[in-house]
């Protein structure tokens, strides 16, 4: 702990021990010039809104170097020690260039390299808004600028190392965050920082979050920034890059807050699943983007821009987009899930939320549900690939990275093992198909009753036949409300009958917690497979039935298109 002085507790604060003497100028800052000149004891002193003058601003122990300490002071001074705090060696400011009283605003030992500390000083109170940012490798005796390219009257504040990377760098600025590649050669700011000046930052290691607090507008969470560890001119100049991720978390998202309207402030929670972090050196530009642009400049230029033709337009509305695709795959290789987005040049996340994909048949009919994901995986560990591609020919892919998906925790009671819930997701998986095909069936036998009962004018001549087809309407009704609902009960919320589909749905409840399926879920499966047989019989002999009377139609003379 810092005042003017360094305190030292070995007894988790509750006692303290000076080990140092004085380490700023010790003035009375009443006596310091204003403005030119001395200002008297009845002016305006707003003395009670600003810190104490001659104080240590910022403190730093070296992980590596036991007894190592750096404090930075406001009035001019970086202090080191190398032998806890017995001795201490003065480096006024000046030495880095800099006006005598520069504010040091952070000063930062390195986590890697006993020799290499970092400073972060601003001179901003004397009407100087430039950035000033060093670093010395040889315990504060000499120093180097590292601003580099960071840009002219933005102020700096704080600065972090990442613990695994030492050439990884977080800068917090009066204009957001930036970061470095390469121990401050080079500085990008961060896409995403609001253009605010940001006060503290600090690392969760576990995570790999960089947490970044705003000048009163609250704080900021980049997750998992592990990626940027990776990004290497070699990797960023390659077609594409894929690059590790930290495990997945394994679990249901839910909400305990229920309807609370706008009693609690929530911001959002870190994407749920596995985020996966790519790179595209290129653009995958469409040849309608690429005349766009090419327009967009002889337009600025004021030059004529000449029609291409509508051959060209028309193919430009054929052309396909490019994909940047991710692949899971499991441990035996079996793909499990495909997710994707459109494919541009720069940095990119895609999560996957830890489901199977849909294993439903493929329904060709317009107005089928369409369904992506499936139930969820099992913990385990898997394989994440990026592919782009364009109209089934692939432009870049990588090699696979290896990930796992883990549990919070282990819940008191133990889930069922992967080879149970395999063995479950598979079986529903053929019955929730043997039931889709069944009501594609059951809708193709209503379609064609409603359309003969659209025709029935047709049929005033052979009342035999109105007949029939009232006896074929009054069969599909009850096979309807046999594997559906009453209408009527359904009308005022009272039970029916079980069916098919109430049981599948009770069995598919199986995959929405991280225990299941339980005996429950696999009787209401078993029970939705026997009720499908009885009601697939049924809907054979309707089938059949229509099949008769439409041959008996055509026997009477009305031509039929099927």
């Amino acid at each position: 702990f810092a005042s003017y002085r360094v305190w030292k507790s070995e007894s988790r604060g509750d006692d303290w021990t000076p080990i140092s003497k004085d380490l700023t100028r010790n003035e009375e800052r009443l006596n310091l010039s204003i403005m030119g000149r001395q200002q008297s004891w009845d002016n305006a002193w707003d003395v009670m809104a600003m810190s104490n003058y001659n104080t240590i601003t910022s403190l730093s122990e070296s992980p590596v170097k036991e007894g190592l300490l750096y404090a930075g002071t406001d009035d001019g001074f970086v202090q080191v020690t190398e032998d806890g705090g017995a001795n201490w060696t003065a480096v006024p400011v000046t030495k880095m260039g800099l006006p005598e009283r520069s504010f040091v605003n952070d000063i930062k030992a390195d986590l890697h390299d006993e020799n290499t500390v970092y400073a972060v000083l601003d001179n901003h109170k004397e009407g100087d808004f430039n950035p000033y940012l060093f670093k010395s490798t040889d315990k504060g005796k000499t120093w180097k600028s590292i601003s580099a390219n960071l840009p002219k009257r933005t102020l700096l504040w704080r600065i972090v190392q990442d613990h695994v990377d030492p050439q990884l760098l977080f800068l917090a600025t009066e204009f957001g965050v930036y970061t470095s590649l390469n121990g401050g050669a080079h500085w990008q700011k961060l896409p995403g920082t609001p253009n605010m000046a940001f006060r503290d930052l600090t690392i969760q290691k576990r995570e790999n979050d960089l947490v970044a607090a705003s000048f009163g507008r609250g704080f900021y969470v980049l997750d998992d920034y592990s990626a940027l560890r990776q990004m290497k001119p070699s990797s960023l100049s390659a077609p594409a890059a894929l690059f590790d991720t930290r495990p997945a978390k394994w679990f249901i998202p839910r909400s305990n807050l229920g309807n609370t309207g706008a009693d609690f402030y929530i911001a959002d929670n870190p994407t749920f699943g596995a985020v996966f972090t790519y790179h595209l050196s290129q653009d995958f530009k469409s040849a309608r983007e690429l005349r766009q642009e090419h327009e967009k400049k002889a337009n600025t230029a004021k030059a004529s821009i000449p029609f291409v033709g509508y051959d060209t337009l028309d193919n430009e509305l054929l052309e396909p987009e490019a994909l940047a695709w991710i692949l899971i795959t499991d441990q035996q290789g079996n793909v499990v899930r495909k997710i994707s987005e459109k494919a541009k040049k720069g940095s990119h996340r895609m999560a996957w939320d830890l489901r199977h994909a849909y294993t439903a048949p493929l329904v060709l009919d317009k107005d089928a549900r369409v369904a992506e994901a499936g139930p969820m995986v099992r913990p385990g560990a898997f394989k994440a690939s990026l592919i782009v591609e364009k109209g089934g020919t692939v432009l870049a892919r990588t090699s696979p990275v290896s990930f796992e998906v883990k549990p919070i925790r282990d819940g008191v009671l133990q889930g069922v093992d992967f080879k149970t819930y395999e063995a479950f997701r598979s079986d529903y998986a053929a019955v929730e198909a043997s039931y889709l095909a069944f009501t594609q069936s059951l809708n193709s036998v209503e379609e064609r009753i409603k359309v003969l009962g659209t025709n029935s004018a047709r049929l005033l001549h052979y009342l035999g036949e109105l007949q029939t087809l009232h006896e074929l309407s009054m069969s599909l009704a009850v096979l309807k409300k046999q594997t559906s609902v009453s209408p009527s009960r359904d009308e005022v919320g009272e039970n029916d009958v079980q069916t098919a589909l109430s049981n599948l749905r009770t069995a598919s409840r199986g995959f929405s917690t991280t225990y299941g399926p339980t005996p429950l879920h696999k009787r209401s499966l078993k029970q939705a497979e026997e009720l499908l047989k009885s009601d697939n019989a049924q809907l054979a002999q309707l089938e059949l039935a229509i099949i008769g009377f439409l041959t008996h139609l055509e026997s009477k003379g009305i031509t039929i298109i099927k």
